[in-house]
Order: structure tokens, then C-alpha cells, then sequence
């Protein structure tokens, strides 16, 4: 196994998790700039033959370089380590967002170093488990060609799975992650909601079921696994769903409507529905009215 020194720029969730389950594999955090006591602490409580440094001091401590900060702050770090003159010719820069492929890390390039986003496919929390979620989740890898394969090692190394993603689709590949991810649990929070509001007694325990049994269906079958008033051209009961949420939260109300639109957009192209039922649900989607921001 070849060796190779990590350097990590950024203790959150990701870099935590991402450096302790490479130091475990047997790939080292040898440096790493932390902002914040309580992230220091962590990073030396996780790395503890690393040593704390700025950032270009981590670069140059290293040969696989992690930039784990937020996006906004990926170009300013990466601008302090080029303009220190510590990279050298074979170094690899990676960071682990979503949104960006290697294009952000063109002034790394110019220094003869090579580039990789390696994005984990997996919600961290921050707990001791992290590293271990690691392992069985996919990667959204784009890198340089000389990085490539350092980048699907490591991926590898970790238990993980890399998932190749072209430079041009980085940004709409992670508004769908998010989409299916963050948005998932925007609406079960939602659902939860009404129904405290509605005075249903341990909500979560209640619908627990029958949201591991959909999402399960959804992930095995598709559009195929679509069900309830929507698949069924059932118009009369989406518009007393819409009526009753008006009343409840407007807010949700509009998205019901939003998701019962798509519902019936991916039942038609999967050629699940059609004619004169799915017609009458769009007509009575067609009357609510469009939520706007203030």
C-alpha cells in the first residue's frame, strides 16, 4: 500500500470523520488547521500525532492535501497555500464538497500539483460514528487524471464507493443529492409537525413504518412504488388535503401541491397514469396559488 502523509485544512464533520477513517485505514493525518478551540480539541483528541499549523504548513507537511471547510471558504484557503509556494509536483489537493469539481482548484494546478473533490454521499452528524458511516457510502469523485487513481484508493480504503462525476454536472449532481437528502428530512419534520399539531401521541413512532417501507420502495422500484391519492386520480381528495393544510400551514399546503405536480409528471412518464383522472388532479392543482417569499 502505497504511503501517503494527509494533511487536513478543516476539522468539521467531514474532516473529522474523513481523516480518522483514512488514519485508520492506515493512511496517517500527519497536520491540520483547525479554527476553533473546540474543533483543535477534537482534531487532537482524533489525530494525535498531528500537529496544529496554518494552512499552507499543513500543505507542505503532507502529500494528499483535504481542504473539509465550508464552499465559501475554499478558494481563499486555497489562494493562501499557492501564494506560500509549499506545493510541489505530484502534491494532490482534494476537498470534499458537493458542488464543485476541480475548476476551483485551478491555481493548483498551475503550481504543478493535481486536483480531486471527493464528496461523500452520506449525512454526518458530528458523532463518534461517523468514520464508520463512511464505509458502504458512495463518493462523487472528479479528478485530475494523475490524481484519479489516488483519489479511488482512498475512497476505497475507507470502505467507501466511488462514484465518477463529470466536471459539467458537480453542481446539479449535488442539488439532487440534496434534493432526496436534506429535503427528505425537511418534510418528515413537516409531517411530524402537523401531526403534534393535531394532537398525535409519539408521531414518529407512528409513521416509522410506513416511511422506511416507502422509502425502500422508492430505492427498489421507482415510480412503480408510487402510491396514495395522486396514483390513484383520486382529484377530490388532494383538493380536501389542500384545503385542510391551507388552514394548518400555507407554506406546506404549497408544497404538497409542488410534490402532488411532480408525483403526477413521474407517473405519466413511467406511463403509471394518464387521461382523465391524472387530468382532473392537475386541474385542481392548477387553482392553488403560488407561494411567493417576502
Amino acid at each position: 500500500m502505497p504511503e501517503f502523509r494527509i494533511g487536513i485544512v478543516g476539522v468539521g464533520r467531514v474532516g473529522t470523520a474523513l481523516g480518522t477513517a483514512l488514519s485508520d485505514a492506515g493512511y496517517p493525518v500527519v497536520a491540520f488547521h483547525a479554527r476553533s478551540v473546540a474543533a483543535l480539541d477534537r482534531a487532537r483528541t482524533r489525530f494525535p500525532g498531528a500537529f496544529p499549523e496554518t494552512p499552507a504548513k499543513v500543505a507542505e507537511a503532507s502529500d494528499v492535501l483535504f481542504l473539509t471547510v465550508s464552499d465559501d471558504m475554499i478558494p481563499g484557503v486555497v489562494e493562501s497555500v499557492v501564494s506560500a509556494g509549499v506545493l510541489r509536483a505530484g502534491h494532490i489537493v482534494a476537498h470534499a464538497s458537493g458542488r464543485y469539481g476541480v475548476g476551483i482548484l485551478q491555481a493548483v494546478l498551475d503550481c504543478g500539483a493535481f486536483r480531486a473533490a471527493m464528496h461523500p454521499i452520506m449525512t454526518l452528524s458530528g458523532s463518534d460514528d461517523d468514520p464508520r458511516l463512511l464505509s458502504g457510502a458512495a463518493f462523487g469523485v472528479t479528478a485530475d487524471p494523475a490524481a484519479e487513481p489516488v483519489a479511488n484508493m482512498l475512497v476505497t480504503a475507507v470502505g467507501g464507493r466511488v462514484i465518477a462525476v463529470p466536471e459539467e454536472a458537480r453542481t446539479a449532481y449535488h442539488a439532487a443529492v440534496v434534493l432526496g437528502a436534506n429535503y427528505l428530512g425537511t418534510l418528515v419534520t413537516a409531517m411530524l409537525g402537523l401531526l403534534e399539531t393535531l394532537g398525535v401521541d409519539a408521531a414518529a413512532d407512528a409513521v416509522a413504518p410506513l416511511l422506511r417501507q416507502s422509502l425502500r420502495g422508492a430505492l427498489e422500484r421507482g415510480p412503480a412504488a408510487l402510491t396514495g391519492p395522486v396514483r390513484r386520480g383520486d382529484a377530490g381528495t388532494v383538493q380536501a388535503h389542500l384545503e385542510a393544510l391551507a388552514v394548518l400551514d400555507h407554506e406546506v399546503m404549497s408544497t404538497y401541491a409542488a410534490l402532488a405536480s411532480l408525483t403526477v409528471d413521474q407517473l405519466e412518464r413511467a406511463g403509471l397514469a394518464g387521461g382523465e383522472r391524472s387530468q382532473a388532479v392537475r386541474d385542481v392543482l392548477k387553482a392553488v396559488p403560488v407561494s411567493t417569499a417576502e
